[in-house]
């Protein structure tokens, strides 16, 4: 991490710069801008601004409160997730929190190389095309589909790591290594993205240094991005390779609910209405049933349009690349299982796209690769 005198020095040069040309302060909206001026370096999947006062006062805004300490007087954040789903419009969503705490009225200057461009192309009337390409980006035409493929394809042999290596006393960090190996290998490239959740006997989470144990399930969010399309599925391993008699009722309760949502799915249904038919269907199962979204488009980035989650309004239509993943989590269960598949629901139906196994235990023959 950078260090805090550091972000400051950086902060007081560029004020001197603000006094010469006369302005109130800066918006910072660049990623790595932010992170150079206030050491607070957010996930890729969200955004981040800041805004620098010309008299040194620095309002930082993200999707979450800064891990690290920042250089900020204030720290504010922006709903960066409903019910698990990240909206699309981060970018938006973060200048209006930072824009309710800044003052109005002030001359201000930006980080506005885009902008700049599209003002030097276009002119200074050109229109805000955003909500036009969100819609048009939900339907995927059969290249991205094919892109969507071969990321799901390099997920797929992150999971055949997965089931030939995973055993109790393998580091979780170290095992991370090897997932991460075996993603760049089947890409042919070095992925920026491989996934959201590497932990043993957790719901979710990035890896730790710590061995895995004996009766524990190893939850494998595996989310590679290929070619610039993310890929979004799940599976969920017996660190022991056995599994018990509860947690494999789970599963299979999870894996006939997959079943019976994919039964569910016609251009025209409302993804609330069937996020709550799933939920009342796996409800029997006991443990936290549906405690999260049921699922959300892929595409260029890792949550897109449909959203199957009650606090959106979205309509599945002929197009739509998407993911379920529903999950029950219990101490029972140690500490839960998450199965995930991906989906195209093209002018015939839906394809299902993941072939890996869903069950706890796989089959040391099956495949690394199951289609290409």
């Amino acid at each position: 991490m950078l260090t805090l005198e550091g972000c400051r020095a950086r902060q007081q040069r560029l004020i001197e710069q603000l006094q010469k040309l006369g302005l109130d302060g800066a918006v910072i909206t660049h990623r790595e801008h932010v992170y150079y001026f206030t050491n607070f370096r957010c996930h890729y999947n969200h955004s981040a601004a800041a805004f620098i006062e010309a008299g040194g006062r620095v309002i930082l805004a993200g999707a979450k409160p800064a891990k690290e300490a920042v250089a900020a007087a204030e720290s504010i954040t922006y709903p960066a997730q409903k019910f698990s789903t990240m909206p699309m419009e981060q970018a938006t969503l973060c200048a209006e929190a930072l824009r309710l705490a800044v003052p109005t009225g002030l001359r201000l200057g930006a980080d506005l190389e885009g902008p700049a461009a599209i003002a030097r192309v276009a002119g200074s009337a050109a229109a805000d095309l955003t909500p036009v390409l969100l819609r048009l980006r939900k339907r995927k035409d059969p290249d991205e589909v094919a892109a969507l493929k071969r990321s799901i394809a390099v997920s797929e042999a992150m999971y055949a790591y997965a089931k030939d290596l995973i055993r109790p006393g393998l580091d979780e960090l170290d095992f991370y290594a090897g997932i991460r190996g075996a993603a760049i290998s089947a890409a042919g490239s070095d992925p920026e993205r491989f996934g959201n959740d590497f932990c043993s006997g957790a719901g979710g989470g990035l890896p730790r240094r710590r061995p895995m144990q004996a009766g524990e399930l190893y939850v494998l969010d595996a989310g590679p991005s290929v070619d610039g399309y993310h890929a979004d599925n799940c599976r969920t391993f017996a660190v022991d390779r056995q599994g018990t008699p509860v947690q494999h009722a789970a599963c299979k309760s999870i894996s006939e609910a997959l079943g019976f949502a994919e039964g569910l799915i016609r251009p025209g249904l409302s993804c609330r209405e069937h996020f709550e038919q799933v939920k009342a269907y796996l409800s029997p199962a006991g443990h936290s049933g549906l405690c999260h979204h049921l699922g959300h488009g892929i595409g260029l980035q890792a949550h897109e349009a449909p959203q199957l989650n009650p606090e959106y309004d979205a309509v599945f239509e002929v197009g739509d690349g998407f993911t379920m993943e529903p999950g029950l989590y219990s101490k029972e269960l140690n500490a839960g299982i998450r199965l995930e598949q991906n989906y195209y629901l093209g002018a015939h139906g839906l394809d299902v796209l993941t072939k890996f196994p869903l069950a706890l235990v796989v089959h040391p023959d099956f495949p690394a690769k199951t289609f290409k």
